[in-house]
């Protein structure tokens, strides 16, 4: 597919976002996103933009979009135990967090939060005060305009780090969109595969939306086959 079909982003609904938490249809599609993220080798991206920081204590983390928690799980999986517990703070407008999951994160000591809130809602409350990290996995791609100005920006006044990774908008990421199936994802996420490259970034796309601030150092990045990534430190 040329690359002109790419030069603008297309943001539709995703078909696991309108199902119920408990819908068989949507309990096949997280296992199918978290064989994906397998696949595509989020942990080990996660991981080597912001791994370092993950083993500093103590540490407030902050996950917009977290899901059920399983990212988290394996990012703090190779951890042991530190005092004074780091907190991970799991944010999604659904419950989906498993006690299976949280007490996993504890044994690895970590303190987990869930929240069950609207991002923008949330992040506005005075009282959530700052996060020493703000992470994101393919959660940004499903914001555009002046939504995807807001969340950036209610992100930058939060944290002084902020990393995402959100699908790459190419065309062998779009050919691969269309081949989930071959890994035996279901009907749900082939349909919100397609979506998501449609949706994705590519070259300084977040870097143009995040706030016009001397003292951020922003790169944005290529990861993986798949995969595109964006990080903001501030100085």
């Amino acid at each position: 597919m040329p690359t002109s079909s790419f030069l603008s982003r297309r943001v539709e609904p995703e078909a696991l976002d309108s199902l119920n938490a408990d819908a068989p249809a949507a309990q096949r599609s997280r296992r199918d996103l978290r064989r994906l993220h397998v696949v595509m080798g989020t942990r080990r991206i996660v991981l080597r933009a912001i791994g370092r920081e993950l083993d500093r204590r103590p540490l407030r983390v902050l996950e917009l979009g977290a899901g059920d928690g399983s990212l988290a799980l394996r990012l703090v999986a190779r951890r042991g135990a530190h005092l004074p517990l780091p907190s991970w703070t799991l944010l999604d407008r659904q419950s989906l967090v498993s006690e299976d999951t949280l007490d996993g994160l504890r044994s690895r000591g970590w303190a987990p939060i869930v929240v069950t809130a609207d991002v923008f809602e949330w992040l506005a409350r005075p009282a959530e005060g700052r996060w020493d990290i703000i992470v994101a996995n393919l959660f940004v791609h499903h914001f555009q305009g002046e939504e995807l100005s807001r969340l950036l920006a209610a992100v930058a006044e939060s944290t002084s780090l902020f990393f995402c990774c959100e699908p790459r908008r190419s065309a062998l990421a779009l050919i691969a969109s269309h081949l989930v199936g071959l890994a035996g994802a279901r009907a749900v996420t082939r349909e919100d595969a397609v979506l998501s490259v449609h949706a994705g970034f590519r070259d300084q796309e977040m870097s143009a939306e995040w706030p016009d601030d001397a003292g951020w150092s922003l790169r944005e990045y290529s990861a993986g086959l798949f995969s595109h990534c964006f990080l903001a430190r501030r100085a």
